[in-house]
């Protein structure tokens, strides 16, 4: 079989989404205005949702922030898009704090309050930090045995509700 002449495959466009796990928004606010850009942006309005709109014009709320071109800048990566801007760009030191925090028993709104973050950014660090916690002992005897093991019950919860109370439509 004859080979195919071919024209080399373009180069991949760079995609700012590609992998969500290792880039974090301001990255990627950084990216499409740059990095001076996003700490205005950052400073002026972080911890508002923000709508930005796909044409931006200069008496928009992100153009009297970072200017009308980082503005359309902006708007070309994230343009119709609602954004929780990030309240301050060290991320990587904040979650390492808020671990540190939570494991000295400070509460979520204090957290939060201290390292100007809201509650839900402080329960999303934490949940991503957990870990199984994996135990050396033999728990599962010691289930079985009172009666809490996965195969001792055999009707789940909403039904061995519903028998406590009786039939709900039931008339006399």
């Amino acid at each position: 079989m004859p080979a195919l002449d071919r024209a080399p495959s373009p180069a991949p466009r760079f995609n700012s989404f590609a992998d969500p796990a290792h880039t974090t928004l301001y990255d990627q606010i950084g990216h499409s205005i740059g990095g001076d850009a996003a700490d205005k942006l950052i400073a002026d309005l972080g911890g508002r949702r923000l709508y930005i709109p796909i044409t931006p014009t200069s008496g928009s709320t992100i153009a009297r922030s970072i200017g009308l071109l980082a503005a359309l800048a902006m708007a070309r990566a994230f343009g119709g898009d609602r954004l929780l801007i990030p309240v301050t760009s060290d991320h990587l030191r904040r979650r390492v704090r808020i671990v540190e925090m939570r494991a000295g028993r400070v509460s979520i709104s204090r957290i939060a309050r201290e390292l100007r973050c809201t509650e839900r950014y402080v329960y999303k660090v934490l949940a991503s930090n957990r870990t199984p916690e994996i135990h050396s002992c033999d728990c599962s005897r010691s289930f079985k045995q009172r009666g809490r093991g996965l195969g001792s019950s055999t009707t789940s919860a909403p039904i061995a509700e519903r028998l406590k109370r009786g039939h709900i439509n039931q008339r006399s």
